[in-house]
């Protein structure tokens, strides 16, 4: 056994931490020792899952670290921040985290929300209308390759919306001075235009992110390997990618979303509601295709986005409807509801550093 390994393994047996330099046992010494404890009880113990599925969040996880030990620490506008790691947290809610600490800038998502999201994959890969979409004929194998392929299309993207809270100093910039910032619980009336607008910055850059890895990436190769597709021309390939994309991000916001919104407290909400995060997702998404020699998928967005929709949400929930919510975003309030949220946005973008700061960029 690795000397890491039997650490952890006291650590599960006794709660001891001695001092040591591993990542994952400071990850586990942060959430023990926080107040919100026993809420977020420190790191989970995969081994307690089912060998398979241990195997698959482990592989995950390790290419996900990997990747955030690689990052360009000289990219524009990204504030100094600590290294990265990623893991899983022990809770019983649904959650994702942007925390730090002096040694570590943490990202964590929690088991129940791992379970969610896996739940939703498994409804879509279910889904004939998916099938259909990714032109998969009915077979044993299309449910294993739609799951694989939405599952860690949203479990990036939840990891780069938590990346971009760090890297973008949303967490120096909390009007609580907190060190922690929410994903998935979310407040009516404890939030405000400004809260939001960090919400909005962050799925944006997640969408940049997600897919640059997914169609211009080191993952395009597995995923259209996954889903058989080998053999039809690139934008073909482009297309079906970019279809699991939309509909996996889309089934992530409405397997969590409420099943009623209070459009009333759009102003004083943490996050914005579902509808509208929704939308922004798909102009960055857009934009992302213009800027990248993606063109044909922008028409394709446009043309099939309501039919995408209507997919997932059958395959999700049905009773989860948001036409309520993109009616309210096309009335007068709600198109300034969006302005005044775009602006915020760009204001914030446009304050970052144009360069990185010396102590980021020396700093390995």
């Amino acid at each position: 056994m690795k000397r890491e390994e039997q650490e952890l393994l006291e650590v599960f047996q006794t709660g001891r931490v001695e001092a040591t330099i591993p990542p994952a046992i400071l990850f586990d010494r942060y959430f023990r020792k926080q107040p919100l404890c026993p809420l977020y009880r420190g790191k989970h113990d995969l081994r307690e899952l089912r060998p398979e599925l241990a195997s698959f969040l482990i592989a995950i996880q390790n290419a996900l670290n990997e990747a955030l030990l690689n990052e360009n620490r000289q990219t524009p506008q990204h504030v100094d921040h600590p290294p990265f790691y990623f893991d899983y947290i022990d809770s019983d809610c649904l959650n994702a985290l942007a925390v730090r600490d002096s040694d570590y800038s943490y990202i964590g998502i929690t088991m129940p929300l791992v379970y969610a999201l896996w739940d939703s994959c498994v409804e879509l890969s279910k889904s004939s209308g998916v099938g259909a979409l990714l032109q998969l004929a009915p077979a044993p194998e299309r449910e294993e390759a739609i799951l694989t392929v939405m599952f860690q299309n949203q479990l990036i993207f939840v990891v780069t919306h938590e990346y971009t809270h760090h890297v973008h100093g949303h967490l120096s910039d909390l009007e609580s001075g907190s060190v922690f910032s929410d994903e998935i619980v979310t407040s009516d009336d404890l939030g405000n235009l400004k809260s939001q607008a960090f919400e909005m910055d962050a799925d944006g850059y997640a969408v940049y992110l997600t897919l640059a890895h997914l169609i211009a990436g080191p993952r395009r190769e597995q995923a259209v390997k996954v889903l058989n597709c080998e053999h039809v021309h690139p934008d073909a390939q482009d297309g079906i990618l970019f279809l699991t994309f939309v509909m996996s991000i889309g089934a992530f916001l409405l397997a969590l979303s409420p099943r009623s919104v209070n459009l009333s407290k759009f102003c004083t909400r943490t996050h914005p509601f579902p509808a509208a995060r929704m939308d922004w997702i798909m102009h960055h998404a857009t934009n992302w295709c213009r800027q990248n020699d993606r063109s044909h998928l922008v028409k394709m967005a446009s043309n099939t986005f309501q039919a995408l929709m209507a997919i997932v949400e059958k395959a999700i929930r049905p009773e989860n409807d948001w036409r309520e919510q993109f009616t309210f975003l096309k009335s007068g309030v709600g198109l300034k509801y969006r302005w005044e949220l775009r602006s915020l946005v760009k204001a914030y973008v446009e304050a970052l550093p144009a360069t990185a700061s010396k102590s980021s960029a020396s700093s390995r």
